[in-house]
């Protein structure tokens, strides 16, 4: 696969973007090699290529990492959210990971879980809330997390949404979906175990940095100026676009 440089580039770029904008970046992965006519065998290129995201989310947000090193009672209260956020999908991703792997890992499947995105990109269109995080709003996030390990459900898009939904403030949600992406990549990657890294794939992964980096800039932009539910759009019109074409 990584002998293909054009492929290579591609899916760096498209995984950088759809990382943090909530189309599913596993999603377009499949329908990429679907294009490309890529038989799936294993997910280490892909699980490489998040590599330069969580490099995107450590530079774009260094200041609040920095603070986060403190130590002080709040630090240690965001330490335990974050635990509590990453363990549903965590453990529900080891027990059933090739079973997710075996059975929807095609085109099959996604105009339904891409349904799912729109369905939840388009309820923060009516929600705009002031609460901070707490314990109870992150045990339910970390359960509707779950839904991302299926492609076509966005990480950050479910995560985003159930937090606006819940009323937490746009900032702490957008921050909070990201950060804690860090812990979940940085695992896949270690229990991956494919550290095999070529010319080829160091350029992907730094191609997904810098689109990485524009994403989370522009989820951003488009969260503070309410403007992020648009994406459910995109999501109905692929998910319609797949169900016709399929």
């Amino acid at each position: 696969m990584e002998n293909n440089f054009f492929y290579v580039i591609i899916a760096a770029i498209m995984q950088g973007l759809t990382e943090f904008l909530p189309i599913s970046s596993s999603g377009h992965l499949i329908i990429i090699k679907d294009i490309f006519n890529y038989e799936v065998k294993d997910f280490s290129f892909e699980i490489m290529l998040h590599l330069g995201t969580v490099f995107s989310i450590i530079i774009y947000y260094y200041k609040d990492l920095i603070k986060f090193l403190e130590p002080n009672k709040k630090n240690l209260n965001n330490i335990k959210l974050i635990i509590i956020a990453c363990l549903p999908i965590s453990i529900f991703g080891l027990i059933f990971k090739d079973f997710i792997e075996l059975n929807f890992n095609d085109l099959n499947y996604l105009p339904y879980t891409y349904l799912i995105s729109a369905i939840a990109l388009l309820s923060t269109k009516f929600f705009n809330g002031k609460k901070k995080l707490n314990t109870y709003i992150i045990i339910i996030m970390g359960l509707f997390q779950i839904l991302a390990l299926f492609p076509g459900v966005s990480r950050s898009g479910i995560t985003i949404s159930t937090l606006l939904i819940l009323g937490v403030n746009k900032e702490d949600a957008i921050k909070f979906s990201f950060i804690i992406a860090i812990p979940l990549i940085v695992g896949a990657t270690i229990l991956n175990g494919d550290f095999s890294f070529s010319i080829v794939s160091i350029f992907g992964v730094f191609i997904s940095f810098i689109f990485g980096w524009m994403a989370i800039y522009l989820s951003n932009i488009l969260l503070k100026n309410k403007k992020y539910w648009m994406f459910s759009i995109y999501c109905f019109i692929i998910s319609l676009i797949i169900l016709f074409l399929n």
